[in-house]
């Protein structure tokens, strides 16, 4: 994907550990097989097992399923990821989406509702577009 590189001087971010990323009714979190994998060894289950509970298919991916709010299947009650250290590359890589720093405008738009984007540390234009390449 070309960016026309608006954040060349580069981005603060600094995650505030709210949780608001993994939240709310109507998002997926997308897992690939491998990473599928990790979470079942984690689990100490099998991989049919951990798909069967956790997993769903979505136009042919594999996203995690929801709680009963409507949020990520490993949101815990103090809002933090039972599985952070596991968790999926989209999850690693937010704030870092292409749709959210597609322009400039959207980025101070912010619309995760994130109150770590545009404080804290300054990530470089060349940080950023490496995680991007992650995706």
């Amino acid at each position: 994907m070309s960016y026309i590189n608006w954040f060349i001087e580069g981005l603060r971010f600094s995650c505030q550990g709210c949780g608001k990323c993994c939240t709310g009714p109507g998002g997926y979190v997308w897992i690939s097989k491998e990473e599928a994998i990790v979470f079942a060894q984690r689990m100490n289950i099998s991989l049919k097992l951990f798909l069967k509970k956790f997993v769903r298919s979505v136009h042919g991916k594999l996203s995690l399923i929801d709680n009963y709010r409507g949020d990520c299947i490993f949101m815990q009650e103090d809002g933090k990821c039972k599985y952070y250290f596991d968790r999926p590359t989209q999850c690693r890589t937010f704030p870092w989406w292409p749709e959210i720093i597609t322009t400039e405008e959207v980025w101070n738009s912010n619309p995760y509702n994130c109150p770590g984007i545009g404080i804290g540390r300054l990530y470089s234009e060349e940080e950023i577009l490496k995680v991007l390449h992650e995706e």
